[in-house]
Order: C-alpha cells, then sequence, then structure tokens
C-alpha cells in the first residue's frame, strides 16, 4: 500500500492540495500522504474555479505520490485518479459515472466529483478530489443549480463519509499501483 500510508485529516482546512504542498515542502508528508479535509474554505477546482466544500456532505482530499516516470504527465494521473472515483461509484451505488475530459466525474450529466492534479518541481504530483457525497439539491449556491449532483441526490441514500473515504483510498491505491505496473 503506498496511498493512505500517512493520513493528515482536518476539519477545516483552506485547500487540501495547498496542505498537501505545504507538508512536502516542510518534509512532513512522504509518498502516499492523504491530506482529508471535513471542510474546505478555499477548495480548488481547475484554474480560475473553486470546489463548494461544505462540512461533512462530501470527501475533500489530496494524495501526496512520486511517480518514477514522467512525472510532468498529469493527464495519466488524473485519468487513474477518475478511474477510481468512477469504480467507486460504481461499488457504492451501482450506477455508471462517466468521465468527462479526465478530470470531471458525472452522474445523471451533472458534476458529482472534480479531480485537479498539481505537478511539483520536487517530483511530487498532488491528486486533490472533491466528490459530492450527501449534498442535497439545496446544499448547493445558486450557481450550481442544475449542474452538480450528488451520490444522496441520484441514489437517495445517505453514505457514511468514514467508510467512503476508505473505500476512494483503496480505489486510488490500486489504480496508482497498477499505473506503476504499467509504466515499468
Amino acid at each position: 500500500m503506498i496511498i493512505g500510508k500517512q493520513i493528515f485529516h482536518y476539519s477545516t482546512i483552506d485547500s487540501t492540495n495547498t496542505e498537501a504542498k505545504r507538508l512536502i515542502a516542510s518534509g512532513q508528508a512522504a509518498e502516499g500522504a492523504v491530506i482529508i479535509a471535513d471542510a474546505q474554505t478555499t477548495g480548488r477546482g481547475k484554474p480560475g474555479s473553486s470546489w463548494f466544500s461544505p462540512p461533512d456532505l462530501g470527501l475533500y482530499l489530496s494524495a501526496a505520490v512520486k511517480p518514477y516516470k514522467n512525472q510532468a504527465d498529469l493527464t495519466n494521473l488524473t485519468s487513474v485518479a477518475a478511474a477510481a472515483v468512477a469504480d467507486l461509484i460504481k461499488d457504492l451505488t451501482r450506477l455508471e459515472a462517466a468521465i468527462k475530459l479526465s478530470n470531471d466525474i458525472l452522474l445523471s450529466g451533472k458534476k458529482v466529483c472534480g479531480i485537479l492534479c498539481e505537478h511539483l518541481t520536487s517530483g511530487f504530483v498532488v491528486i486533490g478530489i472533491g466528490l459530492n457525497v450527501n449534498h442535497l439539491s439545496t446544499s448547493f449556491p445558486a450557481e450550481l443549480a442544475g449542474q452538480a449532483t450528488s451520490l444522496q441526490i441520484e441514489t437517495g441514500d445517505v453514505f457514511d463519509l468514514t467508510a467512503v473515504r476508505q473505500k476512494i483510498l483503496e480505489q486510488l491505491n490500486r489504480h496508482y499501483l497498477a499505473y506503476l505496473r504499467e509504466i515499468c
């Protein structure tokens, strides 16, 4: 197991990707470190976008990896994370998620997850995942109405966030190990 060897859990943080970068820079985070937050105050999506991260409704995490091949190739690592999330969604809900442009995961044509990979000069890549889990349609701000969904909206079920976190770490680790085997 690589991803999840080290866990940093915060009730509220600015951004899990930002914290991952701080922990890597300070030498506190090694490969496989995962930063989890119950809420983010300035969660980030693709450049110029924010990620709506209210307390205790979604999964907000970042994993630090240091692949030993083309570390600048974020497309492949974004695809690895997208496949892990799609598998997680299928395992939890039996629904088929669509992957859009490698970093958005859709259910019923609406965004349920975003992935943000950032390459650091140290050779680390931070894989950020924001997954809408127990949001209700009224949980989203007006600008996201009609564009965002959650696992609860799609299924009517409430999910245990701790169990969802554990399952995404397992899926992400499995997909990352497969990625490393492919590039050898």
